[in-house]
Parts: C-alpha cells; sequence; structure tokens
C-alpha cells in the first residue's frame, strides 16, 4: 500500500541482551546453525535514560528532567518543553540539541498514511524484534539478519556489520534485511515533526522535518550486532530441512498497484540439532505487514508492533519449543494486507479473474481472487495478526513435513553495491528538505562523489549506460546472494513487484510502456525503442531451492521494470513518461486504466533494472540457470496465451509452444507428450491449483520435459516470437 507520509553518543542506559564475548571459531568440518532473538522495540522513557543527554542538556539526568519537563512516552526522544500544552513535542516548542542534528529526534512509527504516528503503546508480547542465524559449512560463517522494520537503509546495515565486526572480526559476511513492519520505528526519515501536531491556531508556522532517531540507531545497532553474536555463540552440528510450500489456503491476496501477479511460494528450512531440537525455522513470504498502520484506528495506528511476522515467529517456537522464529520478506512490492477467513479450512480457489473490491479486510483490499464459496473475513486488524500469523505457520509446517533434509557442505556469500540513477522529483525534494539525513547522494554514476547540494531531476530521456550529465543524481544501493549447498537466497534492496523477478502471464503489449516513446495526438506507445523487461531472477538462480528476498541489503523504494512506470504524480521530466503525464486524460492511471499508486515512492523507472541485472551478475558466478526458452501456453484448439488459465477463446493450456535458440521452427511440448507435468518460475513441480482439478497454477513457468528436467518458458519474449 503507498505509505503517504506528510511530506508525502551512546546507547541508553539498557541492560545488554548478551555478552561482549567473541565467538570462537570452531571447526567447519559439518554443517553448523545457531540462531538468537533480541527485542528491539523502544524501552520507555525512565530518568535514567536521560544520561544520553548529559552533559549537553543538564549537569545530571535530574537535572535534564526539570530543564525540559515535556512528557516523553520512551526512551530516545529528545528533552524539550511543551510550550503548547499538547503532551508530546510540537514544532515550535524549545528542545534540547544533543547530537547538533538540527532537528527533533524520536521513534517516530513508520508505515500509515496521513499525518506521523507518535507511539503511545506497544502490542502485549508483539513488540518490534530482530532475528539472527549464523550458518557454517566448507570453512565460512555467515550471518542472516532480519529486522522488524519498514526499511533500514544501506548506511543503517552497515552499522550494524561495522558494529558485528568489533565485537566478532571472524564472521564471514552478515546479510540483513527487513521485515516491512510499517509499525515499527521509522528509520528512513519521512515521518516526523509536523503541523499536525499543533494545536488548532499555533502561534508559529506548521512544520515538517526529518524524525530519525540517532539515539534509537544507536541502540537498534547494538541490538542487533549482539544478537548476531549470540547466534553465532549458540551454534553447533545440525541438519537443514528445506521446502517450497503455498501461501495458506485460506488467504486472499490484494494488490495496490498494477500488474496483479502475486508469488503464491513459501519457501521454507529449518535446522536441527543432532538431538532433533529445532534451532530455527525460517519462512520467505510475500505479503505486507501494515495491518495496524493501515487500519484507521487511532489506537491502532499509534501502537508499536512486530505485525503478522512477530505472530508468525511466535507460532514456530510455540510448535518447537526453544527455537527462534524467523521471517523474511519476499515480493511484496503491491501485495498487500490480503483477506484472511475463518475457519482455516476455508480455500481460497486462485484462479485470476477481474479486479474487484473484498469486504471485510482490515485495511481494504482489491483482488483478482475470488471470494471462497464459505469462511467469515477476519475484519479487525488485531484479531487478523494471529489469524494470519498462525495460518502461515501452519502452511509453512506443513510444507516442512514433505521437506528434504540435507547437509550443506559450502557457503558462499557474495555482496555488492551499485550506483542507480535518482529519477523521482518527490526523492530529490525530499533530499532538499532533509528528510534523508543519513543517506548520502552522490553527483557521478560511480557513487564516488557525495553531494548536499540538491540538484536538478533529469530533463531528458535516459537509457542505462547514458552520459552521467543526463542525471545529477545517483544513489548507492546494495545486492547480495547466498549460496548454502542446494538453497539460494537473492537479496534485493526495495519492494519488488513480484513480476520483475518471477514474470507471470505479462508480455510487451500488457505493459504501460512498452516502448520509450509515447506520441499523444495518436496515443500510440509503439513510436519508440522496445523498453527492457528485467531480468528473470528466479530463473536465473542456480540451486533447487530458491529464496527471494525483499528489502535486503537496503531499502530503495518499489522496484519494477522500466514499462511498468507510469509516473502519475509528476515523479519525473523524461520521456516517454512527462508526455503521458501532462497531455493524458487518464487521471493519473495507465492506458489501461489502472492505477499505479506505488511509482511516488520508487527511485524511478530503471532501478529494478539495475537491480535485477546486478543479482543477475552475481548469480551467474555460482553457475548456470534453469533452461529458458521463449514461448507461450497452448490449448487443445491450437490458440497461444500468455497465461495458462482459460481467458476468452483460450481454452486452458494443454503444454506450451516454445522457440528453439537454434532458429528452428517452433515446437509443441504437451502434457503427457514431451512433457511430464508443469513447473513453476522456480522451476519446481507445479502442485497445482488448490481445490480445482487444474493442474497448472497462478505459480506455473513451464513445463516437466520427459527426461524429467524443467523447462521454463518466457512469455514476455514469446508473444512477439510467436507472433501473440
Amino acid at each position: 500500500m503507498a505509505h503517504r507520509p506528510v511530506w508525502m553518543a551512546a546507547v541508553m542506559g539498557v541492560a545488554a541482551a548478551f555478552a561482549l564475548t567473541a565467538a570462537p571459531v570452531r571447526a567447519a568440518s559439518s554443517f553448523q546453525a545457531g540462531a538468537a532473538s533480541t527485542d528491539v522495540t523502544p524501552p520507555d522513557y525512565s530518568e535514567a535514560s536521560d544520561a544520553a543527554f548529559v552533559p549537553a542538556c543538564g549537569t545530571s539526568t535530574a537535572q535534564v528532567a526539570q530543564l525540559w519537563p515535556g512528557p516523553r512516552r520512551f526512551a530516545f526522544e529528545k528533552p524539550y518543553v511543551d510550550l503548547y500544552g499538547v503532551g508530546r513535542y510540537a514544532p515550535g516548542d524549545p528542545y534540547c540539541d544533543a547530537d547538533h542534528t538540527n532537528r527533533y529526534e524520536a521513534p517516530y512509527i513508520a508505515g500509515g498514511s496521513g499525518q506521523n504516528h507518535w507511539p503511545t503503546a506497544v502490542e502485549p508480547g508483539n513488540g518490534p524484534a530482530a532475528r539472527a542465524v549464523v550458518l557454517a559449512a566448507g570453512g565460512r560463517r555467515v550471518a542472516i539478519v532480519a529486522v522488524d522494520s519498514i526499511g533500514l537503509f544501506n548506511v543503517t546495515i552497515d552499522r550494524i556489520r561495522a558494529r558485528v565486526a568489533q565485537l566478532d572480526p571472524t564472521l564471514s559476511s552478515v546479510f540483513v534485511s527487513s521485515t516491512h513492519d510499517e509499525s515499527a520505528p521509522d528509520p528512513i526519515g519521512l515521518w516526523g515533526p509536523d503541523g499536525s501536531d499543533l494545536p488548532e491556531h499555533p502561534p508559529t508556522p506548521a512544520a515538517t522535518s526529518s524524525g530519525v532517531d540517532e539515539y534509537y540507531f544507536e541502540f537498534l545497532v547494538d541490538r542487533v550486532a549482539r544478537a548476531v553474536l549470540a547466534a553465532d555463540n549458540a551454534r553447533r552440528p545440525a541438519s537443514l530441512d528445506v521446502a517450497v510450500g503455498s501461501m495458506p489456503s485460506n488467504t486472499q491476496s490484494c494488490w495496490s498497484s498494477y500488474p496483479y501477479i502475486d508469488d503464491q511460494s513459501m519457501p521454507v528450512m529449518q535446522a536441527r540439532d543432532r538431538g532433533g531440537q529445532v534451532i530455527f525455522t525460517l519462512a520467505d513470504v510475500g505479503t505486507h505487514a501494515e495491518t495496524l498502520a493501515f487500519s484507521g484506528v487511532p489506537s491502532y495506528v499509534s501502537t508499536l508492533s512486530a505485525d503478522w511476522p512477530g505472530a508468525m515467529r511466535g507460532a514456530f517456537e510455540a510448535r518447537w519449543p526453544g527455537s527462534v522464529g524467523v521471517e523474511l520478506a519476499g515480493m511484496v512490492g503491491s501485495v498487500e494486507t490480503p483477506t484472511v477467513y475463518e475457519p482455516r479450512s476455508a480455500q481460497v480457489l486462485r484462479v485470476p479473474g477481474a479486479l474487484h473490491g473484498v469486504a471485510g479486510n482490515p485495511d481494504g483490499c482489491s483482488s483478482v481472487y475470488p471470494e471462497p464459496s464459505s469462511g467469515t473475513p477476519v475484519s479487525d486488524a488485531k484479531a487478523f495478526i494471529p489469524a494470519y500469523g498462525q495460518s502461515v505457520a501452519d502452511a509453512a509446517a506443513s510444507a516442512l513435513e514433505g521437506g528434504h533434509t540435507v547437509a550443506p557442505t559450502s557457503l558462499q556469500g557474495q555482496q555488492e553495491s551499485l550506483c542507480v540513477p535518482l529519477e523521482n522529483n518527490l526523492f530529490v525534494a525530499a533530499y532538499a528538505a532533509g528528510l534523508f539525513p543519513d543517506r548520502p547522494r552522490y553527483s557521478d554514476p560511480g557513487c564516488t562523489v557525495q553531494t548536499s547540494t540538491p540538484s536538478a531531476a533529469p530533463s531528458s530521456p535516459r537509457a542505462p549506460g547514458a552520459p552521467a550529465e543526463a542525471q545529477a543524481n545517483w544513489l548507492k544501493t546494495n545486492v547480495g546472494v547466498l549460496t548454502l549447498g542446494p538453497v539460494q537466497l537473492a537479496y534485493s534492496p526495495g519492494e519488488v513487484f513480484p513480476f520483475t523477478e518471477v514474470r507471470g502471464p505479462i508480455d510487451e503489449a500488457q505493459m504501460p510502456f512498452p516502448t520509450n516513446c509515447y506520441e499523444p495526438v495518436s496515443e500510440s506507445f509503439y513510436c519508440g525503442t522496445p523498453l527492457p523487461m528485467t531480468p528473470w531472477v528466479s530463473a536465473e538462480m542456480t540451486k533447487p531451492y530458491r529464496f527471494l528476498v525483499g528489502l535486503g541489503e537496503d531499502m530503495a523504494g518499489y522496484l519494477f521494470p522500466p514499462g511498468n512506470f507510469v509516473g502519475s504524480e509528476g515523479e519525473v521530466n523524461q520521456q516517454p513518461w512527462l508526455a503521458y503525464e501532462t497531455t493524458s486524460k487518464n487521471g493519473g492511471h495507465d492506458r489501461f486504466g489502472h492505477g499505479h499508486s506505488d511509482d511516488a515512492e520508487s527511485v524511478g523507472p530503471y532501478a529494478g533494472l539495475s537491480v535485477t541485472s546486478a543479482l543477475q551478475r552475481l548469480l551467474a558466478n555460482d553457475g548456470t540457470g534453469s533452461h529458458v526458452l521463449p514461448g507461450l501456453y497452448v490449448d487443445a484448439n491450437g490458440h497461444l496465451s500468455d497465461s495458462p488459465f482459460a481467458n476468452g477463446s483460450f481454452t486452458g493450456a494443454i503444454g506450451v509452444e516454445v522457440v528453439p535458440a537454434s532458429g528452428r521452427a517452433p515446437r509443441k511440448l504437451l502434457i503427457g507428450s514431451g512433457a511430464t507435468g508443469w513447473a513453476t518460475f522456480d522451476a519446481q513441480p507445479d502442485p497445482g491449483t488448490a481445490g480445482t482439478s487444474l493442474s497448472y497454477s497462478v505459480r506455473t513457468g513451464g513445463v516437466l520435459l520427459s527426461s524429467g528436467q524443467p523447462l521454463l518458458v518466457d512469455v514476455f519474449a514469446g508473444a512477439n516470437a510467436l507472433g501473440l
């Protein structure tokens, strides 16, 4: 769901959770795993927590409280005087700028729409947390960290890695991602003091500024680093169970932006020690964590919470006592709070149809899947959190029952920085307003020269590889690939629209902008060069068990192919989007009438291409991905389609028609004749559409050949190759 913020040093006196002792380097003759968790909820305010503001704000904690008596609910809020009597800081209140940032700092809640959200409470037993797993194999040790956060910038992640290195310099690498929790403290800067906190007739003008809280960052960084250390200290010989499950059958996906494609796969892995004790259970889930933030209930939107990932982790830990539950955000771009039906036996048929509104969702829902024939939606946001968390945990546990046990002997981590153009005018304005105080911009495409001076957004068309002068703003971001025996995790730095990396039933003709030209008079979208599609990341992956991790290594906003960008809010000055925005009568929608609210929260149209191309390069270092050919699905009458589902004259797929790379004539591979079954987009056997007789599904990406090997079908290229 598009987030709509207003604009559009020392750790506090909190007891350390873990010992400072560096982990011993153990012999890595076998696979080992350890896990730990830590609370990253801001502690309650106390006079003792004012030690961080001594001596800048007073000679003692007592004097700080006396001189700056403004009420503070949590630690890490800067001391202030409640001049307006509103019970919390408001613009114009005097405050002690102890760290000289020239802004008021407090742990504002990230997420939701409208004004900033001051936290007033913590959801009992489900406050924001972090989970750390350390894996060892082949003489290397790597940490996987998941933090309850809307998204950590790479500069904050670098601070976590630096702190880990201080505590234990022998760890090979640390991979960090966020759960995209929109009820956690804001680490970005889009939420902060504004005019909504002022009385009705303020004597001073309204203000908007970043609320990034450096004091909370110190706390967060230290807590997370110590969790990594604790996980390493808990490391012991283990085996790994791996499976690729499906999203719970009683859940109905919802979307905020076109296209309406989701990732129904749910990869899961679980480590057990030699005594059978579960060490950790990790699930990769592709939905937003925004339940309370978008509920519209004032007491909910002001509550700090781990949202449903916390409930899912709790369900894992209740099922396997003594273990640690971990949730990785998958391809969450545009895939919002789903509708959950009770009882859990309710069956949502995942057969795509027209987009329609769904009643009963706590945050509002538009879906292409039909409502189930029975079942009641969980409409209260607080009730939704345990209901969805438990459903996801049950689906993951069910998948593990049919999983495979492996003992990895190799472990390889690759992490790479890349420089992407900052094309979004709104983000450039945010920099000018100081809303991203910790994240640098760069004036060159190599991201070597930092700039603090806002510069103009690009005014001319730009394609990848264009001269630096065509794009004055650049951001450094990060990608990563972690390969553990037959398991591979690809980290993308943002909210990835699923079709960006797993494809789906979409071709050039269905893209909002198929080419880099739009001619307003004739309303032609085909007057230029085709805009490139992003690499098919799930097909490029080289191991059987493929985890696509979003919000990983950075938070760079929404990621999608260039042709899916519309820029309906004036985000860019480039063609073809500028011509469409200034001359179109579609009222901010694309040429098909679909909304694109998430465009405003993307770095720009080319960021997704840059990220997936970088991942493609890293994956190539690990070997060869799945066999892919251009092609389409074929029905019994010989009709072709980019989707296996029946639609119009297409009666449903019985196989595929592919174009061999050698230039030979197209070839049909029918189920039972040349193919033995369907394959998912990540080259697994397709389980079919639950609740129907259909052997294909929304996860279908190709076929299983008679040899048993998967052949994935690129329908984006196939539509042109076969003349669809």
